[in-house]
């Protein structure tokens, strides 16, 4: 699973949306256009399942992937609101049982990791 928290006036402002709300549809070719995940080689799609706002705050729950083991490699590049001032990303990975927190912004905008 990947969960994704922002401030939808970001998004609104930022994530080239078409209304006042955050939509599936606006979220999903934002998500596409900013975001790259490969693991192993194999290019992955995140699938907008849920958005769930509460006043001015969004979370997005997408379906990266089933669960895989032994992944020997990873690439993540990541430019989701960066255009927002001091704005960064945390990415949480579980990776082969072991946790590990990456923080993406202006100046880091991919991670690679190569476990061989």
């Amino acid at each position: 699973m990947l969960e994704i928290d922002f401030d939808e006036e970001n998004f609104i402002k930022f994530g080239e949306s078409k209304s006042l709300h955050v939509s599936k549809e606006d979220f999903s070719n934002y998500l596409h256009k900013t975001t790259s995940w490969e693991f192993d080689g194999k290019k992955l799609i995140p699938q907008v399942l849920e958005i769930k706002s509460v006043k001015h705050h969004t979370k997005v729950i997408c379906y990266l992937s089933k669960y895989r083991e032994n992944i020997k490699s990873f690439t993540i590049k990541n430019e989701f609101l960066l255009n927002v001032k001091s704005h960064s990303n945390i990415v949480k990975l579980d990776i082969n049982n072991t946790f590990k927190d990456y923080r993406l912004h202006k100046e880091r905008r991919e991670i690679k990791v190569d476990y061989n």
